[in-house]
């Protein structure tokens, strides 16, 4: 039996932890693995070590649990890192986002992100200090970013996951499809991705997801009440369709257009409902959803006349996590959707040290991904190359300490109308208490 150590670094998180935990403990192979708990909320780490050892003692299991608030504690012989912090917690963005609204920004997440990509290079940093060996699976936001940027400038071993791809069977189900005969195929940036092949029983599916388009989609956006966060078959996502010639998969549709984003009429006409869950209603359901979760998770955790396997099922859930874990290492092989540096050229077009979304066979001897087909040139011509470069002013202006890049990305923002506008947007986020972080960074 091997014996594997786990940290996850934020594992107070409502949204990661508590699922990855559950997948932890049904998974045979992974008997006797030790989990190191770290996050500087004391009480969410309480409960997270409550519920996992809950669960182990329902499910019979010899997993062990440690909880501890020092990062380099949690990653002392660490064999994977599982990285699913938001930097500040939920409350920071909304901080944030009054400052873009002050300045006539109606959303804004770059510069929310840059704190979080100066958290995930300093996590990077310390496993390739403390245990360079390590796995470091990125899945805090932005994974894009975050991963090309510890790819660049640090020796770890990086692997980015999100489960937007699976967005593909949401849509086969809305168009009347058995998601157990479809197969899709997805590549391009982490929530920046297309659909290049679309299959029902071996056939191409496309011609079926254009029929319900052209005979259902009217009356579909037009009695469009999703949740938040339903934009698979949103107006938004059909008309990139349209545009692009590629069905857009995941969050994509909530990022691609900004005349989609610009104003809360044409989010919701775009999203439907509350505008999507980027619009502050949206947000707030969003944040409803996590207290609701939380609390969920404290009964698992702390009441004794409730089962944890009653709330928590235990079986594996969708996430690729812990099956990645176990592929890595007793060399069951498998296909994932993982986010890798694109060496070989898997996504035709960029560059090797950019980090990509695409298919990859995981084994015993590592990560190999699959080559994928040339995008069509308009997506990659208008819908690839600006996120494209976006994300190198983000990652460059962390790598040099560069608050000018900041000020040209919001200078590339559609909300912005002038130069002075940007400049004083700039002067009051670094200028905001919670910004200490910040300032000090690009004071280097």
């Amino acid at each position: 039996m091997k014996k594997i150590n786990i940290a996850i670094i934020g594992a107070g998180s409502a949204t990661f932890s508590a699922g990855i935990v559950r997948d932890l403990c049904v998974t045979p192979s992974l008997e006797g693995a030790h989990i190191s708990l770290m996050d500087i909320d004391a009480k969410r780490l309480d409960m997270i070590e409550a519920l996992g050892k809950k669960i182990v003692k329902e499910l019979g299991r010899s997993i062990t649990f440690a909880k501890t608030m020092d990062r380099e504690k949690a990653l002392e012989n660490a064999n994977f890192v599982l990285n699913t912090v938001q930097y500040g917690g939920h409350s920071y963005p909304l901080m944030m986002n009054e400052i873009f609204k002050k300045h006539g920004y109606y959303r804004d997440m770059s510069l929310t992100d840059i704190s979080q990509l100066i958290f995930h290079f300093g996590l990077a940093k310390d496993v390739e200090r403390i245990c360079p060996e390590a796995w470091l699976i990125q899945s805090g936001n932005p994974v894009f970013e975050a991963c090309t940027l510890n790819h660049r400038q640090t020796k770890a071993k990086i692997l980015g996951l999100c489960h937007g791809h699976y967005a593909y069977l949401e849509i086969a189900r809305k168009i009347g499809l058995d998601p157990a005969h479809v197969t899709a195929q997805t590549s391009g940036f982490n929530h920046w991705i297309f659909m290049t092949d679309f299959r029902y029983k071996g056939e191409d599916a496309y011609p079926m997801l254009d029929k319900w388009i052209e005979e259902k989609g009217p009356d579909y956006w037009k009695n469009f009440t999703p949740r938040f966060s339903d934009t698979s078959l949103s107006y938004a996502a059909c008309e990139q369709y349209k545009l692009f010639g590629l069905m857009p998969i995941g969050d994509t549709p909530r990022f691609l257009g900004w005349w989609y984003n610009n104003n809360i009429e044409a989010k919701r006409r775009a999203f439907g409902g509350v505008g999507g869950f980027d619009s502050d209603e949206g947000w707030a359901q969003y944040l409803e959803g996590l207290g609701k979760n939380v609390k969920r998770i404290e009964d698992a955790a702390t009441d004794a006349s409730v089962r944890a396997t009653d709330i928590f099922k235990p079986e594996q859930s969708r996430e690729q996590i812990v099956p990645i874990i176990e592929s890595l290492t007793f060399d069951r092989e498998r296909v994932y959707q993982v986010n890798i540096p694109n060496k070989g050229g898997l996504v035709p077009g960029f560059p090797e040290d950019l980090v990509v979304e695409c298919p990859a066979v995981v084994n015993g001897a590592g990560i190999h991904g699959i080559a994928q087909p040339k995008l069509p040139p308009r997506v990659f011509a208008a819908g690839m190359i600006p996120r494209w470069q976006a994300a190198e002013t983000l990652v460059n202006a962390v790598i040099h300490h560069d608050r000018d890049m900041l000020l040209l990305r919001m200078l590339e923002y559609h909300d912005t109308r002038s130069f002075d506008q940007a400049e004083a947007l700039l002067e009051d986020v670094f200028a905001h208490e919670q910004n200490g972080f910040l300032r000090e960074w690009f004071n280097q």
